[in-house]
């Protein structure tokens, strides 16, 4: 027999339905709160984080006489001053040049670009077009978002993805510094902008665009690529340390060299997390330790410097090899913290074979090397705790230099 309903029941019924539909209201409310503040997050990521006009400057902060003396550093610094005033100077040696000696470079020898000039003939058209033969196309080309090096396309091109970008940003080169093209006057954020919109995760090389981004664009917050890549540089970082140590351009040691500029930056402007950190010092430590275990008896590296197998049929000469593995070594501790470093006696037979190789090269031999020896030379000077153009006292010369184009001239807007 069923027992009458009581009075109460249907008010607790109802009150029951009431609390089930503000739950699901609350729970919906809650659901289109967090989705309006996801939105917000994804819409603040789509737009790219401001750059700075001025790249963040990182200082050499070793000085050890034993790996290089003042003498030895001073001859082999004039073995390897840019003697590129010549008629098609490689494009590649101009901007190695002006990463090697800086902007602040002067020399008394006519045959040689001041660092200035070294950067105006990169970024001044007239300036480029007269070391030229006639119908060399200009180096700066437009694109989407900007401009930048034609790339791997000879002798008048850049050799690396962003390298020239890297070079401006690690010689302080400020964003509003003019470019002159063949079709007018643009600026290096014109480069850094088609650099940080274009870029994917997917190129072959992006060592040193993260190097870039980083000097003129340092933050700890994600943002999108135009693929609709959500990245940040933890992830730049993560991925540079991916890959087999000396697989890449110049067997892997413009990875190591960024990561080691990536601390060194984060200590002025945090980017990274404190875990991406911990993460690089290991990695860094853990490649000291294959650099430890392959040097060579007369104290330099192979580019097989990891201990992997040799590999048969590289167009580089021996001497090449060893020059690029030692030189890009040395540079790179240069920057990293002491605690990845090697024991200084490591560093010491590095430095005196860079020393005694580069004084038994002639001038064919260093043209011929001049890329890999730029990072050699840059080495020796950091180590005594300074750029090259801060050491180097140069030998008077009697011959008077040519003028040079001011770039501060207006372009002429009929060059097509």
């Amino acid at each position: 027999m069923t027992q009458p309903m009581s009075a109460s029941e249907p008010q607790s019924s109802t009150l029951r339905v009431a609390v089930w539909i503000m739950c699901h209201l609350l729970v919906i409310a809650g659901g289109l709160s967090w989705a309006a503040v996801r939105q917000r997050q994804l819409e603040a990521v789509r737009v790219p984080p401001t750059p700075r006009v001025t790249p963040i400057t990182i200082t050499p902060r070793f000085n050890v006489p034993e790996i290089v003396s003042d003498e030895q550093l001073q001859r082999t610094l004039h073995k390897l001053r840019p003697r590129l005033r010549h008629h098609n100077p490689q494009t590649n040696h101009l901007d190695h040049a002006l990463r090697f000696w800086g902007v602040e470079a002067q020399f008394h020898d006519p045959e040689c670009y001041s660092g200035m000039e070294l950067r105006d003939v990169l970024l001044d058209y007239r300036l480029f077009k007269q070391a030229w033969d006639p119908g060399t196309k200009p180096l700066m080309v437009k694109t989407e978002f900007g401009i930048r090096p034609r790339l791997q396309a000879g002798i008048a091109t850049a050799s690396h993805e962003d390298h020239t970008l890297a070079c401006l940003a690690e010689t302080g080169t400020p964003l509003d510094f003019p470019v002159i093209t063949a079709n007018g006057e643009k600026s290096v954020n014109d480069l850094f902008r088609d650099a940080f919109l274009s870029f994917s995760l997917n190129q072959v090389e992006y060592e040193w665009s993260t190097l870039a981004f980083a000097l003129y664009c340092p933050t700890n917050k994600q943002w999108f690529t135009t693929e609709g890549q959500l990245i940040s540089f933890d992830d730049l970082a993560e991925r540079i340390m991916r890959q087999q140590l000396t697989q890449g351009v110049c067997a892997g040691n413009h990875r190591l060299h960024t990561l080691a500029m990536m601390l060194r930056i984060h200590e002025q402007e945090p980017l990274l997390s404190d875990a991406m950190l911990e993460k690089i010092t290991q990695h860094l430590r853990q490649v000291t330790e294959k650099l430890v275990a392959n040097q060579q008896s007369d104290g330099s590296w192979d580019t097989n410097w990891d201990g992997s197998p040799k590999k048969e049929g590289s167009a580089l000469s021996s001497i090449a090899r060893h020059v690029l593995a030692t030189g890009h070594a040395l540079e790179w501790w240069a920057f990293a913290p002491q605690s990845v470093h090697p024991k200084q006696e490591v560093l010491v037979k590095a430095g005196q074979w860079v020393v005694k190789t580069v004084d038994g090269m002639n001038e064919a031999e260093i043209a011929k090397n001049y890329t890999f020896l730029s990072h050699a030379g840059r080495s020796l000077a950091l180590w005594r705790g300074k750029f090259p153009a801060q050491v180097y006292q140069a030998p008077p010369f009697e011959t008077v230099k040519p003028e040079r184009i001011d770039i501060a001239e207006k372009p002429d807007q009929t060059m097509k």
